[in-house]
C-alpha cells in the first residue's frame, strides 16, 4: 500500500476484529433503539406513528458524511465548552477510537430495523391468533411481548443479511472519514491477494453465522407448530 509493504498475519487479524467491533456494536445498538422506538411507537395515537413513520423516512435520506460532520462538530463544541472530551473525533498514529464509528454506523440499521419492525408488529396486531389471546382474557402487553414480539423477531432476521450488507458498504465511509485502519482499508489494495482473502474473512464467518441462525429459527418454528396441532 502506498508503495510500501506490509506483513498480511498476523496484523490484518487486529484489523479485521476492529473493524468487526465496530460493525456488531452498530448492529446492536440498532436493534436495541429499533425495538425501543417501536415499543414506544404502538403507545402513540394513529397520527403519531404516521407522523414518526414520515420523519424517519426523511431522516433515512441524509448522506452519511452530513451525520459524521455534524455528530462531529458536536462532539468538538461540547469539548470547547467544558473541556469535557467524548470521544476522538478521528484516529491518530496507533490510537483506536469505538464510540463515534459506532453510533454514526448505528444510524441507518437503527431507522431500517424500526421501520421494518413497525410494520411487521402492525401486521402481527391482526391476526387470528391476537383475537384469540384477547378472548381468553390475556393482557395486550403480555399478548404484545410473549406471543406477537416473538413472531416479529423470527421475521425480522430474514432482513439481517441485507442490512449487513449495508453496514459494510457503510464502514467504507466510515473508515476513510475516521482515518480508521481497518479491514475495509486493507481492501482497496490492488493486491489481488489481500483482498481474497479479506473477504474470506467477512464472507465465511457470517455465512455460517446466519446459517445456524435460520437453522435455529426453523427448528424452533417447527416445533412450535407440532405443539400448536
Amino acid at each position: 500500500m502506498n508503495g510500501k509493504t506490509y506483513d498480511i498475519f498476523p496484523g490484518i487479524f487486529e484489523k479485521y476484529f476492529y473493524s468487526m467491533t465496530i460493525v456488531l456494536g452498530a448492529l446492536v445498538i440498532g436493534l436495541f433503539f429499533a425495538i425501543l422506538f417501536t415499543f414506544g411507537a404502538t403507545l402513540l395515537p394513529r397520527f403519531l406513528k404516521r407522523l414518526v413513520y414520515g420523519i424517519l423516512t426523511v431522516f433515512e435520506s441524509v448522506p452519511d458524511l452530513l451525520i459524521v460532520l455534524s455528530l462531529q462538530m458536536f462532539i468538538i463544541y461540547i469539548y470547547q465548552k467544558t473541556g469535557w472530551l467524548i470521544s476522538n473525533v478521528t484516529v491518530v498514529y496507533d490510537d483506536k477510537i469505538y464510540l463515534v464509528p459506532i453510533l454514526v454506523l448505528s444510524v441507518l440499521p437503527t431507522i431500517q430495523l424500526f421501520k421494518i419492525t413497525f410494520l411487521l408488529l402492525e401486521e402481527e396486531k391482526y391476526k387470528p391468533y391476537v383475537n384469540v389471546a384477547k378472548s381468553m382474557g390475556l393482557g395486550d402487553y403480555y399478548i404484545l411481548i410473549r406471543h406477537v414480539f416473538r413472531n416479529v423477531l423470527f421475521n425480522l432476521f430474514l432482513y439481517f443479511k441485507t442490512i449487513f450488507v449495508f453496514l459494510l458498504s457503510n464502514l467504507f465511509i466510515v473508515e476513510y472519514i475516521f482515518n480508521i485502519h481497518g479491514l475495509m482499508r486493507i481492501m482497496l489494495s490492488p493486491n489481488t491477494f489481500v483482498f481474497l482473502i479479506s473477504t474470506i474473512l467477512i464472507a465465511v464467518p457470517f455465512l455460517y453465522v446466519f446459517e445456524l441462525a435460520q437453522w435455529m429459527i426453523h427448528k424452533s418454528t417447527g416445533e412450535r407448530e407440532k405443539e400448536a396441532a
